[in-house]
């Protein structure tokens, strides 16, 4: 007989991120480091371990912001994590505990938009109601050989990559100290005002990555040319990765005109699908696509082989 407990912020760092890496796939936004930058910035940040007759069966950490000093709004973004199989009316028993924890007498607002396929689950029947609808990803399945993933990638860009190892750079591998870091954070932060859209803050993965060991939290890869290391000059094109347990998400990505020209962009995440692949990770998301207001790179996205996969939207 199910049995199911929720315990509140009562686990180490150390246990969530073993937890964590148990997880076949999970989003950036359930590290522990995300919580612990907007606890850094005196939000109220709650972490749960669920169990089922003493076996962990979900783990999630819920984000609050305060409005006009009395409006609560709870939001556990990707979440939960689901470290099993489980039925749904364990996953209904969970979510239930959990929005009692917020109720809206009191002037909370809970919602949840879970890492999970669309009609994967009916939440409406479990008794919430979707709010925004799902977006579309992209997932590379890192388990597969070097071989596979090159003869998963599309034959332009096959050729594409191969004419960047023949062009006049070289790849940069580091992490969010590396030389370059700072210049690709800023490069973010005027590409995001320019082409108007609203991204997750470019400052936020220099904090990610404070928060791990180095090397270990994030990723970086730089194209830089040859001849002028010393003075240092800046890269014609660069990347950024989030990991978080077995997961990947491709965070920042910039190229320049010398960059585009010699696809430069096209061998940097190649290069980084392999680096992670020799890290442990197991899944990287490419990020969301959208083929009808971005189909340019909607496409290029999907030249590098993943699956599309819709997700669902948020609940509440």
């Amino acid at each position: 007989m199910s049995q199911i407990n929720i315990n509140w912020n009562g686990i180490s760092r150390k246990e969530w991120d073993i937890l964590l890496n148990r997880a076949d796939h999970c989003a950036f936004q359930q590290a522990w480091a995300y919580g612990a930058i907007f606890e850094k910035n005196n939000r109220e940040v709650s972490r749960f371990v669920a169990r089922d007759n003493g076996e962990v069966i979900a783990i999630g950490q819920i984000i609050t912001r305060r409005y006009l000093d009395f409006l609560r709004f709870s939001f556990l973004l990707k979440g939960p994590v689901w470290l099993k199989k489980i039925t749904i009316v364990q996953k209904k028993e969970i979510l239930q505990n959990i929005r009692a924890r917020y109720p809206l007498k009191r002037f909370n607002l809970f919602a949840f938009s879970p890492e999970e396929k669309t009609g994967e689950e009916k939440y409406d029947d479990m008794g919430f109601r979707e709010i925004i609808t799902g977006n579309s990803t992209v997932l590379i399945d890192l388990r597969l050989s070097e071989d596979e993933l090159w003869k998963n990638l599309y034959g332009k860009n096959r050729t594409d990559i191969r004419k960047a190892e023949k062009s006049d750079f070289e790849v940069i591998l580091g992490d969010h100290n590396a030389l370059h870091a700072d210049w690709l954070l800023k490069k973010e932060h005027r590409q995001q005002k320019e082409k108007k859209y609203q991204g997750l803050p470019a400052e936020l993965s220099k904090s990610y990555g404070q928060l791990y060991f180095p090397g270990q939290g994030v990723f970086t890869a730089f194209a830089v040319k040859k001849e002028q290391n010393s003075p240092p000059k800046k890269p014609m094109s660069g990347i950024l990765i989030l990991r978080h347990g077995k997961s990947a998400t491709y965070h920042i990505g910039w190229n320049g005109k010398e960059g585009r020209k010699c696809r430069a962009l096209n061998l940097l995440l190649w290069r980084m699908m392999l680096k992670l692949k020799q890290a442990g990770v197991e899944t990287l998301d490419f990020g969301g696509i959208n083929t009808t207001q971005a189909a340019d790179i909607a496409r290029y996205k999907l030249s590098f082989g993943g699956d599309v996969i819709e997700m669902s939207g948020t609940f509440m």
